[in-house]
């Protein structure tokens, strides 16, 4: 392990060794595992988080853009909150609401959330995983330079360790891209897309489609009730809902008519293709943890 201080003089060695000609992987993701000194539900910790990842949004490329196509972690989720008939969103992470009970409502809300537990906080409340997709295929050299520069602002002010082992080494993310030349009822659809779902959990860290988030709302509206699999109907109204108040994720994995569909996975190595009813699976975005694409940011203990 290294001090945070010290990682760039490491980060140099590895440079000057790697041959010119290297050249990324197909992935297009870093990701980093932060544990904060305080752990994730604190209020200081999320303030933090929420100012440091705008930061990170001003990595820049040589051509002035943003390095990052997306930043996925805590601070830049927005969710859909029911109360009674009325919907709105609003953002995970809102200053008021970080209170102690506040705090603990939020860890509620988020270990039920089919999105954001494991995906982005661990159920223990030690540790946060950011997701950083890349607006351009990077050789390993930028990789590891824009790893270092993204370490250097969520590590300052702080105290840390770095390492290159962490939870999601040995892990394989996926995302499937579902495809039929078969027109079904919606209903049947969703019904074959739940179940699929359901069973590739049973396997997996974590696995999700827009199933799971059809349910989420639906629970969320009506203090735990079940969508009615049978009623197309219901379900087109749920999906309107969520599009309504921009449902950036439900859009990402699944069109209003369910004609397009996306499965998420994370697993260990070695995980079956997923099948759903009537439709092929395309693997269409994979990642597995490399020195290049995956460190651990430890700031836990003091030095």
């Amino acid at each position: 392990m290294l001090s945070i201080n010290k990682v760039f003089i490491a980060l140099l060695i590895s440079w000057l060794v790697l041959p010119a000609e290297s050249m990324a992987s197909e992935d297009d993701l870093l990701v980093i595992t932060l544990y904060p000194k305080h752990g994730v539900y604190n209020k200081a910790t999320l303030m933090d988080l929420v100012g440091k990842t705008e930061e990170l949004w001003t990595i820049k490329s040589e051509d002035g853009s943003s390095s990052f196509n997306s930043i996925d972690n805590l601070a830049t989720e927005n969710i859909i909150v029911a109360q009674q008939d009325a919907v709105r969103f609003r953002r995970l992470i809102e200053k008021r609401e970080l209170t102690p009970s506040g705090l603990t409502t939020l860890k509620k809300l988020i270990d039920r959330h089919p999105l954001l537990h494991d995906r982005l906080v661990d159920r223990y409340g030690e540790q946060l995983h950011i997701w950083l997709r890349l607006n351009k295929p990077l050789n390993l050299l930028d990789k590891k330079e824009l790893m270092a520069s993204a370490l250097n602002i969520l590590g300052e002010g702080e105290s840390c360790e770095i390492s290159s082992q962490g939870m999601l080494v040995n892990v394989n993310y996926e995302e499937w891209k579902l495809t039929s030349s078969v027109r079904k009822p919606i209903n049947e659809i969703y019904k074959n897309l739940k179940s699929s779902t359901d069973d590739i959990k049973k396997n997996s860290i974590f696995a999700y489609s827009a199933s799971d988030l059809i349910a989420d709302l639906k629970q969320s509206m009506s203090n735990g009730a079940k969508v009615d699999a049978d009623n197309a109907a219901e379900i087109e109204q749920l999906y309107m809902i969520a599009e309504s108040v921009r449902s950036r994720h439900l859009h990402d994995l699944a069109n209003p008519d369910f004609s397009r569909l996306k499965l998420v996975r994370m697993s260990k190595l070695g995980s079956e293709k997923p099948r759903v009813q009537e439709f092929t699976s395309e693997l269409i975005r994979q990642w597995q943890a490399s020195e290049f694409n995956y460190t651990t940011l430890d700031c836990r203990q003091s030095s």
